[in-house]
């Protein structure tokens, strides 16, 4: 099954399942524990991305979904101005990144400042991708989502 959101978005089938939320603490090195029900889906390896829909959050997703879905970008948006300016900025915001034995992730600072992750992180199950939030972003958000 395929699903479009707007012209760019577009993604087939999801591999990993993440579900439920957790509140978690960056470290002084801005690294950021997985939780352990997360751990499973990935291989030592994930990117982390902004949001693909534009919400104020980092995504991360397994290898093999990240793979799957900018591969699935139809070739026609990228003849597009607008859509190719989105694309690059987006893909230039991806950073691949190496999830060590503790499953910690080193969060670039880029991403970091992008979304005003400071310390505390909410962790987001997101189906097939996790979601990073800012807690005081996430209550705005969720207000907004309500009126």
């Amino acid at each position: 099954m395929e699903r479009t959101v707007g012209s760019v978005w577009q993604t087939g089938e999801v591999k990993a399942k993440f579900f439920g939320g957790y509140t978690h603490t960056l470290d002084l090195k801005g690294r950021l524990t997985l939780p352990a029900r997360f751990r499973s889906s990935f291989t030592d390896h994930c990117y982390a991305t902004p949001s693909q829909y534009g919400d104020p959050c980092i995504v991360i997703w397994t290898v093999d979904d990240f793979l799957t879905f900018v591969n699935s970008v139809p070739q026609e948006n990228w003849t597009e101005s607008m859509e190719r300016r989105r694309l690059r900025d987006w893909g230039r915001q991806a950073f691949e990144l190496e999830i060590d034995r503790l499953g910690r992730v080193g969060l670039p600072q880029p991403l970091r400042a992008l979304v005003d992750l400071d310390r505390e992180v909410l962790v987001n199950g997101a189906f097939g991708t996790i979601e990073l939030w800012n807690p005081a972003r996430w209550a705005i958000y969720q207000d907004q989502s309500d009126g």
